[in-house]
């Protein structure tokens, strides 16, 4: 009998014929890290709704949401509608338009910091205005992060981003590195170390709901705590909501949790799923970069408050704002958790998924005796949840999810409000056809 790789070989041959051409133009045949798959990526060539189809014509329902960008799932007819007549009217003007001022008023509108904004291309960009815009405004040159938060891989933040922690990142400067301090997640007295021991501290930066949107968790009670902390040492609070804002509720997380960062980056959701993102939050510290400033931070950026991004993310804020997509999308994925931990402890796996609001994250060997059913992610060390599944398990779990007609992230994924309840029935028995043949190939017992 075939392994799961094996078959999978079988079965997307057109995607593999693909990821032959693509080995040849670019680093590992893909262009996002993420991208890459053992034995080799699937090639979409279409998706409506929750599903979507590979170049071998394989149906998949579709997990990664756009890396979390699709709250109303692929191809919402008010989107779609909004693009096709904003293409007809023009994709990039170089100029100021009024697009950009709803776009701007509705962000704000929503989201409980937001006194004045300003867009980028993406959410790497906003997080790496937010670092100037907070050297600048407070006169310090350090930032710290928790270990396992991701904050875009320029070089300010994407140190300690994922295990081992330790690893410095090559190509960044030893003299910039120096520059961004490292502390455990959700280690209150560990920050406050760092506080009292060093005054060049300018900023906190975050996922309010933990790294990598709550593979390792965060709660309220610790984002009330930090705000205190960083209010008392005067350091600026830069909540990065890039994938929770709109996703976790209208305003975000910190809408949900009542917490008022300083400033706050934004993308994916906030342009319907195109490029685009913004920083937003004080006004004191966001006029850094108006031009009636004596000592400004500059901004370019050819494509910010790009017209077709600005016209696609009005429309989905039209709808976020409602708060009725994120219900579903937390609705759905509570169901498709419990029902998956169900599978997980018929087979006797120290299996588990978990997450918060739409989010669903595997690991893979947690180790404790208990079912995954009561598996509670606060009683492991960061270093045991994100990236801790054994790679093995890992790429035959995604390999044997996608025979059977499900798409999974390298480490879970996200739920929207198209997801349905036959999804959910699909992806359950999915799991329990990939578990019983990863027994077969002798992988797990």
């Amino acid at each position: 009998m075939p392994t799961i790789l094996e078959l999978y070989q079988k079965t997307f041959k057109a995607d593999f014929q693909l990821y032959q051409q693509a080995q040849s133009l670019f680093p590992d045949g893909v262009t996002h890290d993420l991208r890459y798959d053992n034995p080799h990526p699937v090639y979409i060539e279409r998706a409506t709704k929750s599903r979507k189809w590979t170049a071998s014509g394989y149906e998949l329902i579709d997990f990664w949401s756009g890396h979390g960008s699709l709250l109303l799932g692929h191809n919402p007819p008010n989107i779609i509608r909004a693009i096709e007549e904003q293409l007809q009217l023009g994709t990039h003007y170089g100029a100021c338009h009024h697009l950009e001022l709803e776009w701007a008023s509705r962000i704000i509108d929503l989201v409980p910091s937001a006194e004045r904004i300003r867009f980028t291309s993406s959410g790497t960009e906003a997080t790496q205005m937010a670092l100037r815009l907070a050297r600048l405004f407070t006169k310090k040159s350090k930032v710290v992060k928790f270990a396992g938060h991701y904050h875009g891989w320029h070089d300010g933040l994407i140190q300690s981003y994922a295990p081992p922690y330790d690893r410095p990142i090559a190509g960044i400067p030893p003299n910039t590195a120096a520059t961004t301090i490292v502390c455990p997640p959700n280690d209150l007295e560990a920050l406050t170390r760092l506080f009292t021991s060093d005054e060049q501290i300018a900023a906190v930066i975050l996922e309010p709901t933990g790294g990598s949107f709550g593979a390792i968790p965060t709660n309220g009670n610790f984002l009330h705590q930090l705000r205190k902390l960083t209010t008392e040492y005067g350091v600026l609070m830069i909540f990065d909501e890039v994938i929770t804002g709109f996703r976790v509720a209208p305003g975000g997380a910190q809408a949900y949790y009542q917490v008022k960062p300083d400033l706050t980056t934004l993308a994916k959701i906030m342009a319907g799923g195109l490029p685009g993102g913004a920083v937003t939050g004080r006004s004191e510290i966001i006029d850094l970069i108006s031009k009636e400033q004596s000592r400004r931070m500059p901004h370019q950026g050819t494509f910010n408050a790009n017209p077709v991004s600005a016209s696609a993310g009005i429309e989905m804020l039209k709808v976020a704002g409602t708060g009725q997509p994120q219900e579903k999308a937390n609705q759905i994925a509570v169901e498709l958790r419990k029902e998956l931990n169900k599978v997980i402890d018929l087979h006797n796996l120290d299996w588990a998924f978990y997450g918060e609001f739409s989010a669903i994250r595997f690991l893979l060997g947690h180790g404790l005796q208990q079912s995954a059913a009561t598996f509670n992610p606060y009683e492991l060390d960061y270093r045991e949840l994100k990236g801790a599944s054994t790679p093995e398990l890992v790429i035959n779990l995604r390999a044997g999810m996608r025979l059977n007609g499900v798409d999974l992230m390298p480490s879970g994924g996200m739920t929207t409000a198209v997801h349905s309840h036959s999804d959910v029935e699909k992806t359950v028995g999915a799991l329990d056809k990939t578990i019983r043949q990863m027994k077969v190939d002798g992988l797990i017992s």
